[in-house]
């Protein structure tokens, strides 16, 4: 089997082609895809994101709720209903949830 490496917003996950399961990031990882997307969505500077500051608290509509939760999804290989910003509200809890 062939190693493949997929690239999204600054973070790389090996994957394994063929393979029927995908590594599961660690919290750390989650984390830190999170804040670099929204840096870069809100264009501010990585040091100014908290992880326990609320998503509403950055801005984030509906809309932007749908675009990040559709891109965590295709990162992740999953689908992920976009209203789960109002069950896992900041970066932290959120990261909990998805890393391993």
């Amino acid at each position: 089997m062939e190693n493949v490496t997929v690239e999204n917003k600054n973070l790389t996950l090996a994957v394994t082609q063929g393979s029927t399961e995908k590594k599961k990031p660690t919290v750390d990882e989650v984390q830190e895809w999170l804040i670099s997307y929204l840096s870069q969505l809100l264009d501010i500077e990585l040091e100014e994101i908290s992880t326990s500051t609320s998503f509403a608290r950055y801005g984030l509509d509906s809309s932007a709720s749908i675009l990040l939760t559709n891109d965590l999804g295709d990162w992740l290989g999953k689908e992920i209903d976009p209203t789960i910003v109002y069950s896992y509200p900041t970066i932290e809890v959120m990261a909990e949830h998805f890393g391993a």
